[in-house]
């Protein structure tokens, strides 16, 4: 692997780094990744649960674990798709900020090309038990609701219409929490990515700084963390928690979902 020179990465620098401009940026791209991917969500859940009623009103058909196997296999291609088009964003992004006066044509790391497969299958590796608990707890929920008709001796077209009642507007909620946390994790996975790509190849020194949003949905802990900075190998401390990047699985759920925190990297000289 081609070593980039010092020389050459001052070439690319972004010059100061304003905190509130690339946050914002970053979110702006992050959002419009979620919102896409909330769309997909919405249209996957609609039709599973729309196709498991048709079978319960029509033969009084449903198993659980089979209807949770049978969403992984719609669900997971979809993760893995909007992984990659997450990454590449992120990728490319972090390519146009370095190259400032002109925009990256493709996801880059300073001009050489990325196995995303393999980067994305990396990450894809550390979500996959929580992402197969989704589908299950879809399942579960939907069978619970059947029972729940059957003990108030229902109809099954009466069954049908609870579950239809009380579950869409519960998984659109559900696409909603799972399209932001997904796609802002796997943006901060992938900016980390890059920058440690960064700082080994070049040998540069770089730093990180974790910017909060600041508005009312914000944690406590993570406005309290708003403005830490730290080298690359070390943690930001989140609520006594540490945290490589927002987002880092090491948080916990407490700390991880629906974050919409955003770290800011920069070579160490030029950090604010």
């Amino acid at each position: 692997m081609k070593v980039l020179s010092q020389k050459r990465f001052n070439s690319f620098r972004q010059g100061r780094i304003s905190a509130l401009r690339e946050s914002r940026k970053q979110l702006v791209l992050r959002n419009n990744l979620e919102k896409r991917f909330y769309r997909t969500l919405s249209t996957l859940f609609r039709k599973f649960v729309n196709t498991q009623l048709y079978l319960y009103k029509e033969f009084g058909l449903y198993e659980a674990s089979i209807a949770s196997q049978r969403l992984n296999e719609e669900f997971m291609p979809l993760i893995m798709a909007h992984y990659k088009r997450v990454f590449k964003a992120m990728y490319k992004n972090n390519e146009d900020n370095y190259m400032m006066d002109r925009k990256a044509d493709e996801a880059f790391v300073f001009g050489r090309s990325v196995d995303f497969e393999l980067v994305v299958s990396q990450y894809f590796a550390t979500r996959q038990l929580v992402l197969t608990g989704i589908s299950a707890r879809i399942a579960s929920r939907i069978s619970r609701l059947i029972e729940q008709g059957r003990a108030d001796d229902l109809t099954l077209p009466q069954i049908a219409k609870l579950v239809s009642d009380k579950f869409l507007p519960i998984s659109r909620s559900r696409a909603a929490m799972i399209a932001r946390t997904e796609t802002h994790n796997a943006a901060s996975f992938a900016n980390n990515a890059y920058h440690q790509t960064v700082e080994q190849d070049l040998g540069v020194k770089m730093l990180k700084k974790w910017v909060a949003t600041n508005d009312a949905r914000t944690r406590s802990a993570h406005s309290m963390a708003n403005g830490q900075i730290v080298d690359m190998s070390e943690d930001f401390i989140v609520g006594g928690v540490p945290m490589g990047y927002a987002g880092d699985s090491k948080g916990g759920a407490a700390n991880v979902v629906n974050c919409r925190c955003v770290i800011i990297y920069a070579d160490e000289r030029d950090m604010e």
